[in-house]
């Protein structure tokens, strides 16, 4: 069965594209991309939120196939061991992965030993030959330009937080583990570090409340009582996108619908699938509860089903 991607490489410059960037384009391109794998033609698909409702992908289309020596459709496989037991080891990791986050606006590098910038000068045999070439190795990491690449990493290898590299500028930690801090179900405090990669599943029964500064989300976080088995408080996220432009702040809106209905659709399958929002935020000074972020690149919201095996603690 194809494998749909959430990660495909602009066929000119290189760069590696989030599917959900295509939300932010005035015109796809729909001959502009190739595997990130290999130098095989993929199309854009679902990413029109005025019509579609699903999060856009990149697809090889019908009777398509990787290049040889692309192992992009097994790395299906090993991130279903993945949740199972470890997969990566002292000489590297078995499919690509994100272990920075860059906050200019230059093209993010390719995977270790990859040479990214031959897609946009050498000849599509030389291309094939790189991709194989990049197939025999371990991975290294790499650079990214937003947050989600990192989630979905952090949440396909819940055995490998401890050990997998990541570089935030700005936070503190040099592993997964490290710079993503769950928001704790107890009465929220002051952290002794305010700005971290947080994460909490997002409160679907509240509604985001729109203004022209900020958009408010919910979360489910905050004080539980486990005798009403209740929230006596809820946490908050306060997106400022007063300088975003209308096309940003639409992507957000949509991508939070879109792993809404995400949710539901998988909760069918299992129970302890949640909407989950991730930021790279401040809280508040003067409220414990309410968190803030103002960079669109540090937000996003992906329906999972979260497991910490490291029995990771709650920040404190």
């Amino acid at each position: 069965m194809e494998l749909n991607m959430d990660v495909a490489r602009n066929l000119h410059s290189g760069e590696l594209v989030e599917a959900e960037e295509l939300w932010n384009m005035d015109v796809v391109d729909k001959d502009a991309y190739v595997c990130r794998g290999c130098a095989t033609r993929v199309f854009p698909a679902s990413y029109n939120p005025a019509v579609n409702k699903r999060r856009p992908y990149f697809t090889l289309g019908k009777g398509n196939h990787h290049a040889q020596g692309c192992d992009v459709d097994g790395e299906n496989t090993i991130v279903s061991r993945a949740r199972q037991e470890r997969v990566g080891g002292s000489d590297g990791f078995p499919m690509p992965f994100p272990s920075k986050l860059s906050l200019s606006d230059a093209h993010p590098a390719g995977p270790a030993g990859h040479a990214s910038a031959a897609f946009g000068s050498a000849t599509l045999a030389a291309v094939h030959a790189a991709a194989r070439g990049a197939a025999r190795r371990q991975y290294h990491g790499h650079t990214v330009k937003t947050i989600r690449p990192l989630c979905r990493t952090y949440i396909n290898f819940p055995n490998d937080r401890a050990y997998l590299p990541l570089e935030i500028p700005g936070v503190w930690g040099s592993t997964y583990a490290q710079l993503f801090w769950l928001i704790p179900n107890k009465k929220p405090a002051f952290f002794k570090n305010p700005r971290h990669l947080f994460h909490a599943p997002i409160r679907w029964k509240v509604e985001p409340v729109v203004s022209d500064t900020h958009c408010e989300l919910t979360l489910s976080a905050g004080q539980w009582d486990s005798a009403t088995r209740g929230y006596l408080s809820l946490c908050r996220l306060r997106v400022d996108w007063s300088g975003w432009s209308d096309t940003r702040r639409r992507t957000l809106l949509h991508e939070i619908e879109a792993a809404r209905a995400e949710s539901v659709e998988q909760a069918r399958r299992d129970s302890q699938i949640k909407g989950w929002l991730f930021f790279i935020g401040t809280q508040d000074r003067t409220d414990p509860g309410l968190f803030h972020v103002d960079d669109a690149r540090f937000i996003c919201c992906l329906a999972a089903r979260m497991t910490w095996p490291e029995r990771q603690l709650a920040p404190a």
